[in-house]
């Protein structure tokens, strides 16, 4: 699989994936024009829905009310060196909540999206220039 990013100008990239171009930029304090959500953002926002993701798949397997499902997500960057995201915290909101007998493998379903299983298991990461 392959994503391919431009840089578009000022703090701005255009990422391309598929048929699909999400912009990606800095909030005008940080020298952008706000076009975008930040790196840090989309990273937070690809665990929450891959997260929710796999609770649809959950839901619908098991005949448990989903529609105006909401996904929380709150997070915090680290304090100290190196820059990274230290805390973040999903709230999976059903419309009708979780029944309490799926309660458990609920959460442990969604778990398992591939986004949390990448973070929880870092990929092997190689920058070349």
């Amino acid at each position: 699989m392959e994503m391919n990013i431009a840089y578009t100008g000022g703090m701005r990239f255009d990422a391309r994936a598929r048929n699909h171009t999400i912009v990606v930029d800095q909030p005008k304090d940080g020298g952008g024009q706000d076009a975008g959500p930040t790196p840090p953002e989309l990273f937070v926002a690809s665990l929450g829905s891959c997260v929710g993701v796999y609770a649809l798949w959950f839901c619908q397997k098991r005949k448990i009310p989903y529609e105006g499902m909401k996904i929380n997500v709150n997070w915090s960057k680290a304090a100290t060196p190196p820059a990274r995201v230290d805390r973040i915290e999903i709230k999976i909101i059903l419309p009708q909540g979780c029944p309490t007998e799926h309660k458990a493998h609920f959460i442990a379903s969604v778990e398992k999206c591939l986004v949390h299983n990448s973070i929880t298991q870092a990929p092997e990461i190689k920058i070349t220039v």
